[in-house]
């Protein structure tokens, strides 16, 4: 889902795609090779794509479930649906965070001549949120973050019951 949304973000930008890798053995896991993005903008969107589209596929999956256990549709298979789908949501909101080699790749951008100043100013906080967040996942933060997201749509569910 990660490398989709880097590739979804760059269709969608208009920043032409030279290969796609979804999976395979090895560091990265997956990649999106693209020509460089004109704009700091679209740059910043390929880049943090992946944390708002995995966030909210991650939502509708547990959602999902969540309405099919509520409404008793496919009684038979619950046991099944539910660890299927947490499992799902939490794998695909365990990756939303955009790596360091979207960092790396933004900051190429910050250390440019030709990126304008205003260009760095909107660049660098991103830069440093996705540092912050990688050093918070050497702490579980992109765990406790899946499990934040996987959870919401059942206890949003479990609200509206009460």
């Amino acid at each position: 889902m990660h490398e989709f949304a880097h590739a979804w973000a760059c269709r969608r930008m208009g920043v032409p795609v030279i290969k796609v890798c979804y999976l395979r053995f090895g560091n990265p896991a997956g990649y999106v090779l693209h020509e460089r993005p004109e704009h700091a903008v679209q740059h910043m969107v390929v880049a943090v794509a992946p944390f708002f589209i995995s966030t909210f596929f991650a939502l509708v999956v547990s959602a999902v479930a969540s309405a099919l256990l509520a409404s008793h549709i496919l009684i038979a298979y619950h046991d099944l649906i539910m660890p299927a789908a947490l499992w799902l949501g939490f794998s695909i909101a365990l990756h939303a965070f955009p790596s360091s080699g979207d960092a790396d790749a933004l900051w190429d951008d910050v250390r440019r001549r030709d990126v304008g100043f205003c260009a760095k100013l909107l660049l660098v906080p991103v830069v440093g949120l996705i540092r912050l967040t990688g050093l918070g996942a050497r702490v579980w933060l992109d765990a406790l973050y899946a499990v934040c997201v996987v959870a919401l749509p059942p206890l949003v569910l479990l609200s509206l019951k009460i």
